[in-house]
């Protein structure tokens, strides 16, 4: 948990954390508010104490692992619904601001379940390689590999569209 925090501050602080990495990865919110509640029964039942240097890493595992379960099961909603064009920019620009976000987005989402774990807590959510090998139980550099193919992936195939 963050020093300087009380103690119901700092658990809020990793549930807001907690449910937008899930967005993220299941790319619903209600959905990710759900799994992220899932998380806590789980680490509940299973007597994991909040106070333990582990407990974040094992929520951000946990959750991660929710998500891929959820994916598979359904499908993302569009972010047309709740992305807001930038002032000054026509229709037709925030269209294709929004296209662009939704190729990535099902680029990012025909990753391999490790890949896309890894970018999203590195890239995205702004851990270091060394916490993420934590979340992950991996090694940093399975996790270092992990990101990038993954950046190399979505390079690959963001040229390939752009080109098409």
């Amino acid at each position: 948990m963050r020093s300087g925090l009380s103690a119901d501050a700092a658990l809020e602080d990793l549930r807001r954390r907690l449910v937008r990495y899930a967005v993220k990865l299941v790319w619903n919110r209600a959905d990710a508010e759900e799994i992220v509640q899932e998380a806590f029964k789980i680490a509940a039942s299973k007597q994991q104490r909040v106070t333990d240097a582990s407990f974040g890493p094992w929520m951000f595992r946990t959750t991660g692992n929710l998500c891929m379960n959820l994916r598979r099961k359904h499908k993302s909603e569009s972010l047309s619904d709740w992305v807001d064009p930038p002032h000054g920019q026509t229709p037709f620009e925030a269209a294709s601001a929004v296209e662009r976000i939704e190729t990535l987005r099902s680029c990012i989402a025909a990753l391999p379940n490790q890949q896309r774990i890894a970018l999203t807590l590195r890239w995205i959510e702004q851990f270091d390689y060394k916490d993420v090998a934590i979340v992950m139980d991996l090694s940093e550099s399975a996790v270092r590999a992990h990101v990038h193919q993954a950046r190399r992936q979505l390079a690959i195939a963001m040229r390939r569209l752009d080109d098409a």
